[in-house]
C-alpha cells in the first residue's frame, strides 16, 4: 500500500470535453436566435413600409373622392414630387376604368415602396359622377 490518499473521482469539476460540448450547444442556440432576430427585423421593416403605403393610398383615395369624376386611363407619380423630403421612396399608380353602370368609374390605387416592393398597398373603390 502506498501512503498517498486519493480523493473520489468526479469531484474535481467539469472536464474539458464537457466544457467544449456546452460551448458548442450555446453557440448553436445563439446562432439560431440571431437568425430569428434578423427575420423579425425584416418583418418589422416590411410591415412599417406596408402601413405607410396604406396610409398614402388612403390619402390618394380621399383626394380622388373630393375631386371630380376622373378620366379613364392610367396615371402615376412619386410622392417625393408631391411632398419633397417627407415620403421619398414611395411611388403611386392610379388606374381608372369604366363600368357597366353609367357615370361610374372603378378606381385602383397602388402605392409601392421602393425598398420593400413586396409591401404594396392597393385600394379599389368606385366613384359616381354627377350629383352624389
Amino acid at each position: 500500500m502506498s501512503g498517498r490518499a486519493r480523493g473520489p473521482r468526479g469531484t474535481g469539476g467539469f472536464t474539458l470535453l464537457e466544457v467544449v460540448v456546452a460551448m458548442a450547444v450555446i453557440a448553436i442556440a445563439f446562432t439560431a436566435m440571431l437568425g430569428l432576430h434578423v427575420r423579425s427585423l425584416n418583418l418589422v421593416s416590411r410591415e412599417r413600409a406596408f402601413t405607410r403605403a396604406l396610409l398614402l393610398a388612403r390619402t390618394l383615395v380621399t383626394e380622388t373622392e373630393l375631386g371630380g369624376l376622373p378620366e379613364i386611363g392610367s396615371s402615376g407619380g412619386d410622392f417625393e414630387e408631391r411632398d419633397p423630403g417627407r415620403w421619398s421612396g414611395f411611388r403611386w399608380e392610379r388606374e381608372v376604368v369604366g363600368t357597366p353602370i353609367p357615370d361610374t368609374r372603378e378606381i385602383r390605387i397602388r402605392v409601392i415602396p421602393r425598398e420593400q416592393p413586396g409591401a404594396v398597398a392597393q385600394l379599389v373603390f368606385f366613384k359616381r359622377g354627377g350629383a352624389s
